[in-house]
């Protein structure tokens, strides 16, 4: 982890997150919507594979992206005016942002890149 701790951090973050919102969703709407939230981790891990293994700068687009679109998918879903809806739009629209500038974010802390 010596090596982008910022993005690491967001990516095991990410990752939680995602695990709870499953097991949320599926303890209250039970197995209907697992199917689509198991592709939506995929996609997830397939980018932070990517990422992490070719270090790749269009990973690190597209999962910001996504986090990105996610948000903004949430500001107009039904669920966008509770409290929990609003704090994931917040959580997507910030993961996004620390995801991509996670370099920037490092140097501005004092971390140095090892390699």
């Amino acid at each position: 982890m010596k090596e982008r701790p910022v993005l690491i951090l967001a990516i095991i973050l990410t990752i939680n997150v995602e695990l709870i919102l499953m097991i949320l969703v599926y303890n209250k709407v039970g197995g209907e919507r697992l199917p689509s939230q198991i592709i939506r981790l995929a996609v997830q891990l397939i980018l932070i594979f990517w990422i992490l293994s070719a270090k790749s700068n269009t990973g690190l687009f597209l999962l910001t992206a996504y986090h990105i679109v996610s948000g903004l998918f949430g500001l107009y879903s039904k669920g966008s005016a509770e409290l929990l809806g609003q704090v994931l739009i917040g959580f997507h629209f910030v993961i996004g942002i620390v995801i991509y500038f996670h370099d920037w974010i490092e140097n501005k802390i004092g971390i140095k890149n090892v390699g």
